[in-house]
């Protein structure tokens, strides 16, 4: 087996340098185990492999071709020795590898602080900055331009913004500040409890863009909720004036047919023989009675107003179909009792014409008599314009037109709800 003295210069050196190697490796996994205080064994193995390594490495430099050997020693022992502790040596690494991932330590705990995504930084008793992590420093190194020393210079800082920062605070969210980056951030600083803790401060700052976005969007939501029950109120507030005036309207138009019949009885009578004078009589007396009683609820249905019509000597023909018992039929009957009053008093007519048609979902109404055309255009006096007010509170529409005879025409939206 040959020598180490005998081996070339070369050789020697490769030798050397990687017992070298081996023996720097060696001495760093020492030394981590110090620093992480490891079992005690393996690190009097390390001392002792390290000793081991220091003596083989001075051997081999002292052993070269150009210098006597001390002894004669194969090349195979420092070879397969350093074989030996690079294997120690690579096993051992990977062990204190895993177990550093696997532990908690001083570094592991700021690695961990450093991968939140809030900005946190802890303060001593005096004030003095001892741990931030990356997301704090980031944050005030956009705020003062550098890393925070004290506590304080951060609370003054926030509290009289540098201009040249960018930040702005917000007005509406105590303890907010928008970011150049247009990230909002809320700054909160927290005395730590505990007795180990005593005297120490916690400085975090919470992005909460989403949060403050999101009640911005809220508070808009409100508003227009707001505005809509507004809307609603006023809403509520015309439809009470609509039923007080739906009442008002059966009312005059209910007493325009009372009259107009006991006016027309009135005359009737003075034109009368008097064998029919007495009838006519107490067809008066009991208009007058209906009026000095109490009014009574109308219908007002079509059949109705026929009768009231007849009662009147003026008759009512009616050409299509209108839906029973419905707001349209109200409406429509009112419609047809105006226009027979209007038409015994103004055109000297005896029959009133009514047309319907549907289309559309629309109910549309025509009247007309066949009386005398007006001369002039039509003046809506208290019992067009009360008809013309409920017709368009319910949703239709009505038009009056003179020429070339008179007519009354209604619009009346279908509607599946009966009165």
């Amino acid at each position: 087996m040959i020598c180490y003295c005998l081996l070339p210069h070369n050789g020697q050196m490769l030798l050397i340098l990687s017992t070298y190697l081996i023996c720097t490796a060696e001495f760093g996994l020492l030394l981590y185990r110090i620093s992480r205080r490891s079992a005690l064994r393996y690190r009097i193995v390390d001392g002792v492999l390290q000793l081991f390594s220091l003596l083989l490495l001075v051997f081999l430099i002292c052993s070269n071709r150009d210098a006597p050997p001390l002894f004669h020693i194969p090349v195979l022992v420092p070879v397969l020795s350093m074989a030996a502790v690079l294997l120690y040596t690579a096993v051992g690494g990977y062990r204190e590898w895993r177990r550093s991932k696997e532990e908690i330590s001083d570094w592991s705990i700021k690695e961990a602080i450093d991968d939140l995504p809030a900005g946190l930084c802890f303060a001593d008793s005096t004030g003095r900055v001892i741990l931030c992590n990356r997301k704090m420093d980031a944050l005030t190194n956009l705020l003062i331009g550098r890393h925070p020393q004290t506590l304080a210079e951060l609370e003054r800082a926030l509290r009289d913004l540098p201009s040249r920062s960018g930040v702005v605070a917000l007005g509406d969210v105590s303890g907010c500040y928008r970011f150049p980056d247009g990230r909002i951030y809320r700054f909160r600083s927290n005395p730590l409890s505990g007795e180990e803790l005593s005297g120490y401060t916690q400085f975090s700052a919470f992005d909460e863009t989403e949060i403050y976005r999101g009640n911005v969007k809220l508070r808009k939501s409100n508003e227009r909720l707001q505005q809509v029950n507004r809307k609603l109120q006023r809403m509520y507030e015309r439809m009470a004036d609509d039923v007080r005036e739906k009442e008002s309207l059966e009312l005059k138009v209910y007493l325009h047919d009372v009259l107009g019949r006991s006016l027309l009885t009135v005359q009737d009578v003075k034109n009368s023989t008097s064998l029919e004078v007495k009838e006519k009589l107490k067809n008066l007396k009991e208009a007058v009675s209906l009026l000095a009683s109490s009014r009574l609820s109308l219908r007002g249905t079509m059949e109705e107003a026929r009768q009231k019509a007849a009662e009147m000597g003026v008759e009512v023909l009616v050409e299509g179909y209108i839906p029973p018992d419905t707001e349209m039929e109200n409406l429509v009957s009112a419609a047809v009792r105006e226009c027979v009053t209007n038409c015994i008093r103004h055109a000297q007519g005896t029959a009133v014409y009514v047309k319907i048609t549907q289309r559309s979902g629309i109910l549309r109404t025509e009247i007309t008599n066949n009386g005398k055309a007006p001369e002039h255009q039509i003046t809506e006096g208290s019992g067009l314009s009360s008809l013309r007010r409920s017709v368009e509170a319910s949703g239709g529409e009505m038009h009056v037109s003179h020429r070339p005879a008179f007519s009354l025409v209604l619009h009346l939206p279908r509607k599946g709800d009966s009165l």
